[in-house]
């Protein structure tokens, strides 16, 4: 079978591998997946590099996340999972971008089977990543604000879908105006676009509220930008870094304003919380995203052999959607 792996690490596209090896035989608690959906994420890029919070040791099967369905299972589980369609828990115990992978029975949890297999490939992070953030460090009220930077990225295409859903309205930052009108048709309450306009812009639309809590993914000047516009006591919640910059405000902002700064890793969240907690989580997100409440644009598709062009495409600053390896 096909499967993806880095011997070094470096420029993805560079340094991935393609590589033939036996199909893996299920141990017992596990069971066989044939993969149909696999994202290319951030994370998978920095991962590569060798700059993620994880680093694998060397031969690395690549891919973190992705939907299949069970072709065989190990001793100790029913036999009768044979053929249910699961979402692989993104643990970094599993690579995903392969034909065939085996994995913990536990960390397949069935799916819906008709869903649209590349919009329920993506369940894994982004969707969860975007719930748990707005869910985990802030009790909001209905109606209150909630901004974001990069919100043209998968995980803020979730962001403003779960923010309508609760009742709170949102404010999203992106770079370029032609991202504004998808966000808009996708129920932001307000986009505004990096830029001299940046701070007219946010203040016709908050009026005379202030945020409660900044999602940020990018750092650096969009954080900056937006700390004026932040309410007493209000939170921030850091999950990327996508600008390379830091995450600055002035000492007299956490001091006599009483903002919070946060960091947020999925990982963490994996590691501490009951399975059973964790399945729960994504049986209710991915009835979302089988409802098509939840989903984010995809702008290409490719097969492991294409793996290099996939790479550099996931890699490129201004898509449209995300980049998948398909089966």
């Amino acid at each position: 079978m096909k499967s993806l792996q880095i011997s070094t690490f470096g420029k993805p596209a560079a340094v991935v591998e393609l590589v033939e090896r036996d199909a893996p035989r299920p141990e017992a608690g596990q069971v066989l997946v044939a993969m149909e959906a696999a994202p290319i994420n951030p994370s998978d890029l920095l991962l590569m590099r060798g700059r993620y919070g994880h680093r694998p040791r060397l031969p690395a099967e690549l891919g973190t996340e992705g939907i299949g369905r069970i072709i065989d299972v190990g001793a100790a589980v029913a036999p009768t999972r044979v053929g249910e369609r699961v979402l692989i828990v993104p643990t970094l115990r599993h690579g995903t971008w392969q034909d065939q992978v085996a994995v913990e029975a536990d960390d397949a949890l069935p799916v819906d089977p008709d869903a649209d297999a590349l919009q329920m490939a993506m369940l894994g992070i982004n969707p969860m990543t975007a719930d748990l953030l707005l869910r985990s460090f802030v009790d909001l009220p209905p109606g209150a604000w909630v901004a974001q930077t990069g919100g043209s990225s998968a995980v803020g295409s979730y962001v403003v879908a779960l923010a309508r859903q609760a009742g709170l309205r949102s404010l999203s930052l992106v770079r370029r105006p032609e991202a504004v009108p998808a966000l808009l048709a996708a129920g932001a309450d307000a986009v505004v676009v990096t830029g001299p306009q940046f701070a007219d812009d946010v203040a016709d639309a908050l009026g005379d509220d202030r945020i409660s809590l900044l999602i940020d993914g990018v750092a650096g000047d969009a954080v900056t930008d937006f700390v004026p516009w932040l309410a007493q006591g209000s939170t921030l919640v850091s999950y990327g870094g996508m600008s390379g910059g830091p995450v600055a405000m002035s000492p007299a902002d956490l001091i006599f304003r009483d903002i919070r700064v946060r960091g947020f890793w999925q990982m963490h969240w994996l590691e501490r919380t009951p399975r059973e907690e964790v399945a729960a989580a994504y049986a209710r997100l991915g009835a979302l995203v089988g409802d098509g409440v939840l989903k984010a644009p995809v702008t290409a598709t490719y097969t492991l052999d294409q793996c290099q062009a996939a790479l550099a495409h996931a890699a490129e600053t201004g898509r449209a959607g995300k980049v998948l390896f398909a089966w």
